[in-house]
């Protein structure tokens, strides 16, 4: 017995996946949860990408699934390999038990599924035990609440995370009032900039703090940077597709890059992997760097000599990467790995590097943190690619998937300082 909201669904664009990902991003870490993007890929099909989110709103609450299938369809955690694997029949049901957390995370996890019903999947079934979604009337979802705990106790516990005490817990204007905040977040933040709108955010970032609020900042900066992961994402997913057809790495790189309408770079279309003798000192696929950089690649990013611990544990980890260029293995997921460590460096660097007093480097960390949540989703599903194909041993896995498990703890933890 419990309360449990079931949910399923298709989204209605996926070039809208990473513009989804961002709101819900910014929106969960504004209420105080965490999110964890997910990438991973058949070991067969390298086009078989699950990708989403995957969120903890509140202690006690069960992680919310926000992964996609490649087909479009919501699916539940326990089923990402079936996903990988083949296309579901229909749409797969997913379900979070909420009643070990609190009735205002419920009603969060509510309001942000009917947002994504507006704005990414308007085909969205949502099932409410509570009785929320159906009524939006938080008193009937209190007194369900009541039956299912018998008493206010394993409430008040559930809330102190958020900052009320038992008295707030007992105020039913109080619990109101936090209600309407839920609200208020997830319009700002999921529904008054519909997805597709052809109307820019705020870009004037001028002294005016009236004039731009750091939402509005954050959004016109991740504008530019879905841009440039689009095609980055394009050309890597591209490219492992072509060399996995048996295409060189040579051919694969020139065919990416004459499907998104570019030159290939003079001298830079012959690839190591192609030669005989590669240098241990050329790592093993510069078309890596041939990539359109990110909005923010700068040479400030490669001169600065950054000693924040984030930047030293993206480092460290990049570095062990590298490694695996010396492997003969040739894999297609180490190119993939690499470029995935240094978005995690990168966008730690640029977050790390100038102080956070003003709210436009307070924006400009924000965006370069989930560059670096980015990344670190497709290292973790280039991992488990490796270990697939046998390129690394297990214990190299769980090695490197221990490290990333403390890379994303950090990212996480910077991410809530800078949202403040």
């Amino acid at each position: 017995m419990g309360i449990t909201i079931h949910y399923r669904g298709t989204i209605d664009d996926m070039s809208q996946v990473e513009a989804m990902e961002d709101r819900v991003l910014d929106l969960v870490f504004a209420l105080g949860g965490r999110a964890t993007i997910w990438r991973s890929y058949a070991d067969h099909d390298p086009k078989r990408v699950v990708r989403g989110l995957m969120v903890n709103l509140e202690p006690g609450q069960e992680t919310l699934s926000l992964l996609i299938s490649p087909e479009g369809h919501l699916l539940p955690l326990f089923q990402i390999e079936e996903a990988e694997k083949r296309p579901f029949e229909e749409s797969p049901y997913c379900f979070v038990k909420t009643q070990f957390g609190s009735p205002q995370g419920h009603i969060a996890i509510v309001q942000l599924l009917d947002a994504l019903r507006q704005g990414y999947f308007s085909d969205l079934y949502v099932s409410d035990e509570g009785e929320y979604y159906e009524t939006r009337d938080y008193k009937t979802l209190l007194n369900k609440w009541e039956q299912i705990r018998s008493g206010l106790q394993a409430i008040v516990e559930g809330l102190k995370g958020h900052g009320l005490s038992a008295e707030a817990a007992e105020d039913p204007e109080i619990v109101a009032t936090r209600i309407e905040r839920i609200v208020r977040l997830v319009q700002s933040k999921l529904l008054e900039k519909p997805p597709g709108t052809s109307e820019p955010a705020n870009e004037d970032f001028s002294e005016d703090s009236n004039a731009t609020s750091l939402e509005d900042e954050v959004e016109a900066m991740d504008r530019l940077q879905r841009k440039s992961n689009a095609r980055s994402e394009r050309m890597i997913r591209r490219i492992s597709e072509a060399t996995a057809e048996g295409l060189t790495s040579k051919q694969a790189f020139e065919l990416a890059m004459k499907e998104e309408g570019l030159i290939v770079p003079e001298g830079e279309s012959e690839s190591p992997l192609d030669s005989e003798s590669p240098s241990d000192s050329e790592p093993s696929e510069p078309w890596i760097d041939s990539l359109t950089p990110h909005s923010f690649d700068d040479s400030e990013e490669r001169r600065t000599d950054c000693n924040h611990p984030a930047v030293l544990q993206a480092t460290t980890f990049l570095e062990q990467v590298m490694e695996l260029n010396r492997n003969p293995s040739r894999s297609t997921f180490v190119s993939l790995l690499e470029r995935a460590a240094r978005d995690m460096v990168g966008g730690l660097v640029q977050a790390t590097s100038r102080g956070w007093e003003d709210q436009n480097h307070r924006a400009l960390a924000i965006t370069q943190l989930k560059r670096a949540l980015s990344g670190h989703a497709y290292a973790r599903g280039a991992i488990f690619g490796l270990r697939g194909e046998k390129a690394i041993t297990e214990v190299e896995s769980k090695r490197f998937h221990e490290q990333l498990q403390a890379l994303l703890d950090t990212i996480h933890e910077l991410s809530e300082r800078a949202w403040g």
